[in-house]
């Protein structure tokens, strides 16, 4: 099993997560990375995303597991990025004899963004509240969302917001975050101004970067 770290940044980040995962395996197949099959009656390949992020968000944190007979995994990581745009390049590459599961493990994710003047530090106190509901949209429609609990740190230096959020099966969207911070203390945090720097699971009772239990 391989897996790739690679961006989603520039105009990448526009691209829908179904078309990414074309693009993927499309890219798989030109470097000729010896990918496994199910064996279903429509035979698919074997490779398996995180929790992606939401359209317009850029990171550089993105992870990809290959199911595939190739061991050498810095070639793997070569010959990948000789078949794919730069917005996707692969940055690490790691091989575990099995599947890691990343979509199951991984718990929370790191973010910045970037806004064009000074945040206010009033933004940090959100995560020490007991309770804090926001409005979000779910298929159209307006609904108020419980997100205490799915905040675990908020730093403001200068005109960055450090955030690190739930991800995975309880999740907590960056951008919609960002767009209750906008309209809660009049800042402009634009969609592609949000980078995913990292993805974290627990490891003995605390969080760790993903990387820890691929090394």
């Amino acid at each position: 099993m391989i897996i790739l770290r690679h961006l989603k940044v520039d105009d990448v980040s526009y691209v829908s997560h179904k078309d990414i995962l074309r693009v993927l395996q499309r890219g798989l197949k030109r470097a000729k990375v010896d990918v496994k099959y199910s064996q279903g009656f429509v035979p698919h390949m074997l490779t398996y995303t995180t929790t992606p992020v939401p359209l317009g968000v850029q990171s550089t944190a993105e992870y990809f597991a290959i199911d595939c007979n190739d061991k050498d995994k810095e070639d793997v990581l070569r010959r990948y990025n000789q078949s794919m745009p730069s917005g996707m390049r692969g940055v690490a590459s790691f091989y575990k004899d099995k599947n890691p599961n990343l979509a199951g493990i991984v718990v929370a994710s790191d973010y910045k963004a970037v806004c064009d003047s000074p945040l206010p530090k009033e933004i940090e106190s959100i995560k020490d509240c007991d309770s804090y509901i926001i409005s979000t949209f779910k298929k159209g429609e307006a609904v108020d969302k419980e997100i205490a609990g799915l905040v675990y740190d908020l730093k403001v230096e200068g005109n960055a917001l450090y955030m690190r959020l739930a991800s995975g099966n309880a999740n907590l969207r960056a951008d919609s975050f960002v767009e209750h911070i906008n309209s809660k203390f009049g800042c402009n945090i634009k969609t592609n101004d949000i980078i995913r720097t990292a993805q974290l699971v627990l490891k003995d009772g605390a969080l760790a970067d993903v990387e820890e239990i691929l090394k």
